[in-house]
């Protein structure tokens, strides 16, 4: 990290000697309107169907147990693999995992069932060890791992070629620090097995995770499918959690126009309705939030006393007012769409099943529950990511996305638009859009010449150039833009990839109080279009 990009940091945060904290760069990328999504966007903003691989660099012990077997300590986290064994042993171990864990034939598997984009959960040290700039490894200073920092001395190429690797199968990536000094969290997989949340009694620990993502963000950005950057995984909602997330948000808007318009993903630390809020507020054309809510009904007491088929109506879409599709439907409205379920899984407590005399009856029931979660992503949310691809041990439905797959738990592809592809021809897309656009722009009008008292004040030429371009948008993602190596994407941003639109209209238009009409024909084209794609 440079000196001038670390004095502007610190200014951020309140360390530079003025006190002064820098504003923040505001003015938006803004595509004109006769420009097609860059394939970068369409990584960015398309429907994101995934999984987590988890295990991979962020270790839990449930899941690859092998690697925990000269564990020091509860043998539960990292720290206690690395207090275990000789720093050249663990090292090769890691390497060797790191290597190996997952391979092209994942790779390619994953692609070939729908899957485009894969969360990556890491910790601050597998990206510091070996950084090529002192002064960013300078920052695992004062860790808990900086005795360790020579194991993780080549750990930043294993994820690099994991992203290069997740490019050749067009595959998009969400970075996520699932790690941050001191521990985010009190849970094993933030890297200590201390059960403290030690990041939240330490401002210079809150600083310097600050930075740390501040130099993350300046890595990843370079990538043309990393999706964005999860600050922070699963932390603790304490009363220092808000406020650190407005200063992360501001010092990583801060830096450059390329970093600043990077996609934001923010935990809602399992406060949905007030994160929702949160970002709501925060978002703007040149301002991408994203809210990450995790979903698990296995774990509460609560959890237990309900059956798989009640745990299943309880998020199907079907029924709004279900305590988790009511949810679902709230944060999504109030974060414009901005919301993805960062972790859920097919697993439920095995009181759960217990309600089921046999076995075919528990497996229709967990099916029953997975294809409920999957039917409510896909309808509310802008991506979804199954924890997790793979595990070691028998076999998991509830965990393991390729068991689940196998079994039937889940659907062989989570694009259910796949198979429509070959239907579609562009000229045949491109000629039912004139037509849709002008049965709707001849509803529009109608209806505001019937129910308006002044009619002639709309600008309805505003709805059908809105109209027009939401056809033409789906068509750039549907088609891969110009390239066509990212065909049969679907916007999934909706809500936030409007609002460039609609600056761009404005800035091409003009503005007026009849923008809102250019708004209303987007989203009326962007629902028709999935319509007609789906028929």
């Amino acid at each position: 990290m440079d000196k001038y990009l670390k004095a502007k940091i610190e200014e951020h945060l309140g360390l530079g000697s003025s006190g002064q904290r820098a504003l923040a760069l505001t003015t938006p990328l803004v595509l004109p309107l006769s420009q097609p999504p860059t394939s970068q966007q369409i990584y960015r903003f398309r429907k994101q169907r995934g999984v987590n691989l988890g295990s991979w660099f962020t270790l839990e012990d449930w899941l690859t147990p092998s690697l925990f077997q000269q564990a020091a300590g509860r043998k539960s986290s990292e720290m206690d693999i690395l207090q275990g064994m000789s720093q050249d042993a663990a090292k090769n171990m890691l390497e060797h995992h790191w290597g190996h864990f997952v391979d092209d034939g994942d790779w390619k598997w994953m692609a070939s069932h729908g899957i485009n984009t894969v969360r990556l959960p890491i910790g601050y040290f597998h990206f510091l060890g070996g950084h090529p700039n002192p002064e960013v490894r300078d920052l695992m200073k004062g860790t808990e791992y900086a005795p360790y920092a020579d194991v993780y001395v080549n750990t930043w190429r294993y994820i690099v070629r994991a992203i290069e690797t997740a490019r050749a199968h067009k595959i998009g990536v969400l970075i996520d620090l699932h790690a941050a000094p001191g521990a985010q969290n009190p849970d094993n997989h933030s890297g200590l097995s201390t059960g403290d949340a030690g990041l939240w009694h330490s401002e210079k620990k809150q600083r310097k995770t600050v930075q740390i993502l501040v130099a993350l963000a300046q890595e990843i950005v370079r990538f043309e499918n990393v999706v964005g950057l999860e600050v922070l995984n699963e932390p603790k909602n304490t009363n220092r959690l808000q406020s650190w997330y407005e200063e992360a948000i501001s010092a990583l808007q801060s830096i450059t126009l390329e970093v600043s318009g990077m996609p934001l993903y923010i935990s809602d630390a399992w406060a949905t309705g007030h994160y929702a809020q949160f970002i709501a507020s925060r978002s703007n054309t040149g301002t991408f939030l994203v809210l990450d809510h995790h979903l698990y009904r296995c774990f509460t007491s609560d959890d237990q006393v309900l059956s798989a088929s009640q745990h299943a109506a309880n998020v199907h879409p079907a029924n709004p007012q279900a305590p988790s599709t009511s949810m679902l439907s709230g944060a999504s409205d109030t974060s414009n769409g901005s919301i993805i379920i960062g972790e859920w899984s097919a697993a439920l407590n095995p009181a759960s099943f217990s309600f089921y005399k046999d076995e075919g009856a528990k497996f229709a029931a967990q099916r029953e529950w997975g294809y409920a979660q999957w039917e409510a992503y896909e309808h509310f949310c802008a991506g979804y990511f199954f924890w997790t691809l793979k595990k070691e041990g028998g076999s998991d439905p509830g965990w393991c996305y390729y068991t689940a797959v196998e079994k039937g738990i889940l659907p062989s592809s989570l694009d259910r638009a796949k198979d429509s592809f070959p239907r579609h021809s562009l000229e045949h897309l491109r000629s039912a859009g004139s037509g849709e656009l002008q049965t709707a722009a001849q509803g529009h009008v109608s209806w505001w010449k019937n129910n308006s008292q002044n009619p002639g004040a709309f600008e309805h030429w505003r709805f059908e150039q809105g109209y027009y371009q939401g056809w033409e948008d789906c068509l750039a993602f549907y088609w891969g833009s110009t390239t066509g190596e990212l065909v049969g994407s679907e916007i999934g941003f909706k809500g936030q990839w409007r609002k460039m639109r609609t600056e761009a209209h404005r800035r091409e238009k003009g503005d007026s109080k009849m923008v809102w009409e250019f708004e209303h024909g987007f989203d009326q084209a962007l629902k028709r279009f999935s319509e007609v794609i789906e028929s």
